[in-house]
């Protein structure tokens, strides 16, 4: 029993551990990265900061109650001689204890286009936190692909590396045979040496990859890379017109530039609006001394009332707020039209960088298969001396090539896909749609 619990004991201790090592998915390191990034901290900061200013604008709308609270002091107090008889008009100390609330009857819309305004300006900060996420997530999909990318090139190397070996093995020995030449050995060597120097040169740039995805899902420098996937398969094109209306409905910058072109409209109703009286109710109660006949005694008071305030002259304020608000709503307008006609060259673009990368991913799948052919008849035939080492170590470079141009062409697909998808506006995922 005691056993028991004691392996009971030491799998509950290994198993966050062997959560932790579990290999991410392109899925889950963007999910990861969105949880915690800095700068979606800081686009949230500016959310909050605009739904506060929402509060802000709205609180002219409601009661505005506040306590108050006062002491005077007299001296000389003033008196009354009346008959022979003195007595003195006030306390010389008077305390005044009260409430004071004052709210807004109306001023003709302004404090509610005030509101809409700060709202849309909320919804504005939204799709800019909606935006950054956008393109945080589609820089990790970027690093998650260029990390299998290398890693599978590194993996390509290998193979030329041990067919070469393989291949210089069989020189040394033909040499040795008295078939072979020193210089066919000495190239084999070279191709060889020249293998080996590429792989470093791309465990170097695989390095640097990883260093990058490190930093996007806040590991440690060391930490290894452990991640899991492969490029997707092939789809057919989607409708060009269709994702260029799909950008135009969903892009994020095109939402807060809609958002704030509203603003902008609040923003001028709101300054035409500003030569209109406005109607305030105020009302005070509470309790105070100095009150004739008893100077002493604490009495409760009461007053309230309404006031009108009707703007007469106001330096030209007015006229400045509203030329402002004018030469902000056609400029918000603008960037609209001018967001319309770049996300629809956007998403040509990318079509046509997709439409592209598919004929190269196709032509690269042909390739492979004829130079996997030509490899294994060069093979064939150099074991049976009909071809020289040239012509094997030729077929092997093609043999090579045509792999890498096969991993290459795969992964420009991938991200040709996505960067359609992000042109058309959807979120980052695994699996755009």
């Amino acid at each position: 029993m005691k056993r028991l619990l004691c392996l009971m004991l030491t799998l509950a201790a290994a198993l966050p551990a062997a959560v932790a090592q579990a290999p991410l998915t392109l899925q889950q390191a963007i999910d990861q990265v969105l949880a915690r990034y800095p700068t979606l901290d800081a686009a949230q900061a500016a959310v909050d900061a605009a739904r506060g200013r929402t509060l802000q604008a709205d609180a002219a709308r409601l009661p505005q109650i506040s306590g108050t609270g006062s002491y005077t002091y007299t001296a000389p107090r003033p008196y009354i001689d009346f008959g022979g008889t003195s007595f003195y008009e006030t306390s010389q100390n008077v305390y005044q204890v009260g409430v004071t609330g004052r709210q807004l009857l109306t001023d003709f819309g302004r404090t509610d286009a005030l509101v809409a305004m700060a709202k849309a300006g909320e919804l504005s900060a939204r799709e800019a936190l909606d935006a950054a996420r956008s393109q945080l997530g589609y820089q990790v999909i970027s690093s998650f692909y260029g990390v299998l990318l290398l890693r599978q090139s590194v993996a390509v190397s290998d193979d030329e590396i041990r067919a070469l070996q393989e291949a210089l093995r069989i020189a040394n020995r033909k040499f040795t045979g008295g078939t072979a030449t020193k210089f066919d050995v000495l190239t084999t060597q070279v191709r060889l040496s020249t293998a080996e120097n590429n792989r470093t040169d791309t465990l170097a740039a695989l390095e640097k990859q990883e260093a990058l995805l490190r930093q996007y899902l806040g590991v440690e420098p060391q930490a290894p890379v452990r991640i899991e996937g492969d490029f997707p398969a092939p789809s057919p094109l989607p409708d060009l017109s269709a994702e260029i209306a799909l950008g135009i409905a969903n892009r994020p910058e095109m939402r807060a530039a809609q958002d704030q072109a509203r603003a902008a409209g609040y923003q001028l109703e709101a300054a035409q609006r500003e030569s209109r009286p406005e109607f305030d109710a105020q009302a005070e109660g509470g309790v105070q001394n100095g009150q004739l006949p008893e100077l002493y005694q604490n009495r409760g008071f009461f007053e309230g009332g309404v006031t009108m305030s009707v703007p007469i002259f106001s330096g030209r304020r007015i006229t400045g707020d509203r030329v402002q608000a004018r030469a902000g709503t056609r400029s918000a307008e603008d960037r609209v039209a001018e967001l319309d006609r770049t996300i629809a060259t956007d998403v040509a673009d990318a079509f046509a960088d997709l439409r592209s990368a598919a004929a190269r991913l196709e032509s690269a799948d042909v390739l492979v298969q004829q130079a996997d052919e030509a490899l294994a008849l060069a093979q064939t035939r150099y074991a049976n001396g009909v071809i020289t080492n040239f012509e094997l170590l030729d077929a092997q470079s093609d043999d090579r090539n045509a792999a890498l141009a096969r991993v290459q062409a795969r992964y420009r697909w991938t991200l040709a896909r996505q960067a359609l998808a992000q042109a058309a506006g959807a979120p980052a995922s695994a699996a755009p749609q």
